[in-house]
């Protein structure tokens, strides 16, 4: 494939008007990287990394230098740069398929699990560690694990969905080295011919470090969250358990614990606006919003399991009284 020129061709394409997704496909205009570069979201974040040559169509142009175009071989709309493109002709529907063909590297094993971002991890466009770092997403932060890879350097990487914090909605594509990526141990989800026990919705509790909070519902977990446990003399209890009682804003003191301990003696707490605390023993554990400690899936709690402010509202949202709360190590 040769774009020599390709900057003064493209003008001339764009001066004479930009093909948008609902015209006929003989006016498109098409284009394709000539170096690996990045398709933006809207927001100018990374959403996916675009191996050479990659086909494009165009949508719409932008006075800063960027181009809105759908792209094929990942089914996605994005921004690239006028730089790192020029035109090609309109590829048929076998060249489209090709490049899909020729995009992911081995498939090694299914996942389609929720997982959490363990101490900070490096999503990159290819699984290696390369030149090709995409973004970099912080310590439990969430991603949808879609599938095991091999990579480039033998080791397994995931092929994962970086999701929006707030909406847990997909907001990029990548690979993350298997290392950096806590995901549930599937350890009480049942196994029945008919299905007859498979509770409609629950949450898992794994306290191995990082301890991970996940939510099941109808057999397969959908949200996952890494969480603050108890200390070795404070342990979150063991064990079967359901949601009991729950409040959605309370002050928590140890002057209400049993024995009561003085809030200003060793081992006391005065703690005003903790949010959606969801009760799941008699003696106080919860689930509920921690805003004094952000050690994600370490101990650090009373035996409650603490967890972040979106992830709270989500445990909130989602579960009821009667819900159980199945926690394990």
């Amino acid at each position: 494939m040769h774009l020599a020129g390709g900057g003064a061709a493209l003008a001339g394409l764009l001066g004479a008007g930009v093909a948008h997704a609902d015209s006929p496909a003989e006016d498109a205009v098409w284009i394709a990287n000539h170096m690996e570069t990045r398709l933006l979201g809207a927001d100018g974040q990374p959403v996916v990394g675009l191996p050479r040559w990659t086909r494009m169509r165009i949508l719409r142009s932008f006075p800063n230098g960027l181009i809105q175009v759908w792209v094929p071989r990942f089914d996605l709309v994005g921004r690239v740069a006028e730089s790192a493109i020029g035109p090609v002709p309109m590829p048929s529907a076998a060249d489209l398929g090709a490049e899909k063909l020729n995009g992911p590297p081995e498939y090694a094993g299914g996942i389609g699990l929720p997982g959490r971002v363990v101490g900070g991890g490096n999503l990159r466009t290819w699984p290696v560690v390369d030149n090709n770092l995409l973004r970099t997403l912080g310590h439990n932060a969430p991603v949808r694990v879609l599938d095991s890879v091999l990579g480039d350097d033998g080791d397994e990487w995931y092929s994962v969905n970086g999701l929006d914090p707030q909406t847990y909605e997909p907001v990029n594509l990548g690979y993350l080295h298997n290392s950096v990526v806590r995901l549930p141990r599937l350890r009480y989800t049942p196994v029945a011919a008919d299905q007859s026990d498979v509770p409609g919705r629950h949450f898992e509790a794994d306290l191995k470090e990082p301890a991970l909070l996940t939510a099941f519902e109808d057999g397969g977990p959908i949200w996952s969250t890494l969480t603050l446990k108890g200390t070795v003399t404070k342990s979150t209890p063991t064990g079967m358990h359901k949601i009991l009682w729950r409040v959605a804003n309370e002050t928590m003191t140890s002057e209400r614990v049993y024995p009561p301990i003085p809030r200003d003696a060793p081992g006391g707490y005065y703690l005003t606006g903790v949010l959606w605390t969801q009760y799941f023993t008699s003696d106080g554990a919860s689930i509920h919003y921690n805003y004094w400690s952000s050690n994600w899936g370490y101990a650090g709690s009373h035996g409650c399991l603490g967890i972040a402010y979106n992830e709270a509202r989500f445990a909130w949202n989602w579960a009821s009284v009667g819900v159980p709360v199945m926690v394990f190590t």
